[in-house]
């Protein structure tokens, strides 16, 4: 391959010589020196510093003969340019008409010269050599240099996007924090996260996953501005370090950015794709002062925009640290094994509309926290769903159920006609198995599916109608009553309702609390009512907490009800003793 360069039969290349000197009849006689014909190819004079910086930053030289005294520039300073050039490189030998003197040849030695010569020993011989040395030297030293420049690349560049990587972000981001802070500036960060991007990976491969992310990563850098720093974090994580910040706005205006550019359909196998983000910011100082903190804050912020549905963006707050530290701490507790054991059952007496008599009761779980009481579930139950833990807890408490209920009938806390509501969440009713545990569940304790109740919300039974309905009618077949709970809160409409496999419409307590105050409630709790009656359906109001409530239920056609005006929810023990001591004619309903 050709190289450009010269070179004798001995393979040495010809060297291109600047030669800077204020000594006219030194140059020459450094010049008649250098007769060898094989060696020098070249050379350049220059009578000053400055004319020698010009001449070296236009053109291209092998090696510098640079005299010690330069009447415009001190040598060491001179050396200090040419070394520490950003495109060019040569050797530089150093010539001195001085006595010799060992501090100033360790100086520029030190200083990145190759070679430290008296002029007053030159010979053709000694020059040569001198020449040919500092030549070897310095081609041996700029590979170490290139070595260390592909290292430092490798070491500080992910090599799938060409970006940035984690380890080059935190070290640019500690630095970009002191500089703003010395100069009072102020900082973003944008941390970005791929929505489901495990399900591009797993549905179209790895190799469509690396394509997206090197998508992902060009469109990043085409919409921040020049000067700020995109990283990639690793996975389907980036980040954006956004400098001399004048506002918060200003940030948050890139991050949407991002988000509508990340949005722009994306072709991956030949099939268009519509990728989201969610993103989480950070501000130096407002937010943290410190690289690691800030990291920290802009990932809190990412996982709130993740709980909120994915697709946004989300500023750090001191607030939503405090909110999203709480939860992080309780999905530890949720996970860990002794939450099951700290899991109580509680029931809550349900009564006829017109006898008064406790007829049957809802299961309620509740959470006995070691140092926080008993939390209600509105405390975790969200929590367990997305964690996927629902489904487990709603079959251990449908076991329960079952067996304090045949534990009651044998002690003759209730007779036969008594039925134990539970709950069964959407991840339950997914379970194709339940028809079979709910069936071997009433078996095991010798109980007839006429006893038990399973309340669902109507907005999972209109997630998979089809699907559902279809296990709630085989589930009917055991006996067990199908309810609807919190009729009024979800997505069903009246037209879902008549085909739904239920037997007992739960009005929520929403539609009660105002009543009788509230004549327009008045008049929806009573539709509710007509409606569900026409129906067929047998109606339970929640939440009665007054005699006037009670009498209005009886009046509008409510067969049962349930609420604190009867009883708050109660341990099996304390719900044994209201069993015995319920006095129906106390609340002169009769």
């Amino acid at each position: 391959m050709a190289t450009g360069r010269v070179t004798n039969h001995k393979g040495i290349s010809k060297m291109r010589l600047l030669l800077v000197d204020d000594d006219e009849l030194d140059r020459m006689a450094v010049v008649r020196v250098l007769r060898n014909p094989k060696l020098v190819k070249d050379i350049v004079h220059a009578n000053t510093a400055v004319r020698a910086l010009k001449l070296f930053d236009e053109s291209t030289f092998d090696i510098v003969l640079l005299d010690y005294r330069l009447p415009d520039m001190e040598c060491l300073d001179v050396l200090s340019q040419i070394t520490q050039h950003t495109d060019k490189h040569a050797a530089v030998v150093i010539l001195t008409g001085m006595e010799d003197n060992e501090i100033i040849e360790k100086n520029c030695i030190f200083a990145g010269a190759q070679d430290f010569l008296l002029k007053k020993e030159l010979s053709e011989r000694h020059l040569t050599k001198a020449l040919i040395h500092a030549q070897a030297r310095h081609a041996l030293a700029s590979k170490l240099i290139d070595t260390h420049k592909r290292l430092k690349y490798l070491a500080e560049n992910d090599p799938m996007t060409g970006l940035s990587n984690r380890y080059y972000f935190e070290e640019h981001l500690r630095g970009a924090i002191q500089r703003a802070h010395r100069l009072n500036f102020q900082l973003g960060l944008v941390y970005l996260d791929i929505d489901n991007f495990k399900l591009i990976n797993d549905s179209l491969g790895h190799d469509s996953g690396d394509q997206l992310l090197q998508i992902i990563a060009q469109r990043l850098l085409e919409v921040v501005r020049e000067g700020d720093v995109v990283c990639r974090l690793g996975g389907d994580e980036f980040a954006i370090i956004v400098h001399d910040l004048e506002t918060e706005t200003s940030v948050g205006a890139l991050a949407q950015r991002v988000i509508e550019r990340v949005r722009e359909p994306i072709l991956l196998n030949n099939v268009e794709q519509f990728i989201t983000c969610s993103i989480g910011i950070a501000t130096y100082p407002r937010c943290a002062t410190t690289a690691e903190d800030m990291l920290k804050r802009a990932d809190l912020a990412m996982y709130q925009v993740k709980r909120e549905g994915r697709n946004g963006l989300h500023f750090f707050s001191e607030i939503l640290q405090v909110q999203i530290l709480h939860r992080i701490m309780l999905e530890g507790e949720l996970r860990s094994h002794r939450f099951q054991t700290q899991l109580v059952q509680y029931y809550q007496p349900v009564i006829h509309a017109k006898s008064l008599q406790v007829c049957g009761a809802e299961m309620l779980v509740r959470w006995n926290h070691p140092t926080r009481g008993i939390l209600p579930p509105r405390d975790f139950i969200d929590i367990l769903e997305e964690l996927g833990y629902i489904a487990a807890i709603d079959t251990d408490n449908r076991q329960l159920a079952c067996m304090q209920l045949a534990q009651w009938r044998k002690n003759g806390v209730v007779g036969s006609q008594f039925v134990l509501a539970v709950n069964a969440s959407e991840q339950l009713l997914q379970r194709e198995s339940l028809h079979d545990d709910i069936r071997r569940d009433l078996e095991s304790f010798h109980l007839t599916g006429e006893c038990i109740t399973i309340e669902v919300t109507e907005s999972v039974l209109v997630s998979d109608f089809e699907k559902t309905a279809l296990l709630l009618n085989r589930i009917k077949a055991l006996g067990v009553k199908v309810a609807i709970d919190d009729f009024g809160t979800g997505y069903s409409s009246m037209a879902y309702l008549k085909w739904l496999p239920a037997s007992i419409l739960k009005v929520d307590r929403s539609f009660v609390q105002n009543v009788p105050e509230s004549e327009a409630d008045c008049k929806v709790l009573k539709a509710i009512i007509i409606m569900a009656k026409s129906l067929d359906l047998e109606v339970i109001v929640e939440g009665v907490e007054t005699l006037d409530q009670a009498r209005l239920c009886r009046e509008f056609g409510a067969d049962k009800l349930q609420g604190y005006l009867f009883s708050k929810p109660l341990t099996s023990d304390d719900f044994a003793t209201f069993i015995h001591t319920h006095n129906p004619e106390s609340f002169n309903l009769i």
